[in-house]
């Protein structure tokens, strides 16, 4: 047995083995009444450090995270070395396609601004899937900064959100990545360790707007 040659091969995780599929309630802005999400943590072999939550309704998409350690420091364009959030939303959750699709998104986040950036959607779209990034000031952010711990409530319009139709698809793709300064990430379902998240879009999670 070459035992090199298997130390080489990425540890398999339960993760790894199904997907993720959830119903996930009607909010309108808030209360997040029922809203956590599921922590993946343990089977992604990470430390949590935060909770999100998240609703829907024929507005949108809103979300709460709760971050249980202090702000520390914010970057732009470098976000993934500090505190920020990434969300990724998949408005057909297309499970066939092993690219993202044009109904993917990829937004960043950060608690502060850096160099006058708060939120942006930084997706890669394939050529003929292309089309104009969402404009950043349809996101609707509020942040509650403490001394031991943050909150952000964010808000993506239907107007943020390429071909969200609640009627006609009343699912959603999604998967986040929250980083930390000098910190290790928290993922959901996905790990950016082993996967390029924005890309694979086919393994995020299935969330089903329940009523």
């Amino acid at each position: 047995m070459n035992v090199p040659l298997l130390e080489s091969v990425p540890p398999l995780l339960p993760v790894d083995f199904f997907r993720l599929s959830l119903g996930v309630p009607y909010v309108k802005r808030e209360p997040f009444k029922g809203a956590l999400l599921p922590d993946t943590s343990a089977l992604l072999n990470e430390e949590p450090f935060a909770q999100v939550f998240l609703g829907w309704s024929e507005e949108g998409v809103s979300l709460l995270v709760k971050v249980n350690q202090p702000f520390q420091e914010s970057f732009y364009p470098d976000y993934a070395k500090g505190d920020s959030m990434e969300f990724f939303f998949d408005t057909r959750d297309v499970k066939s396609a092993g690219y993202a699709t044009g109904f993917c998104h990829h937004f960043i986040l950060l608690p502060q601004p850096a160099y006058g950036i708060r939120v942006q959607e930084v997706t890669h779209f394939r050529s003929e899937e292309s089309h104009p990034l969402c404009d950043p000031d349809l996101i609707e952010v509020e942040s509650d900064m403490g001394r031991k711990h943050y909150e952000m409530k964010i808000f993506f319009p239907s107007a943020a959100l390429h071909g969200f139709d609640p009627v006609q698809c009343p699912r959603l793709g999604f998967t986040y990545k929250l980083n930390r300064y000098q910190g290790a990430p928290q993922h959901f379902t996905l790990s950016s360790v082993l996967y390029n998240i924005g890309q694979q879009s086919s393994l995020w999670a299935s969330l089903h707007f329940l009523p």
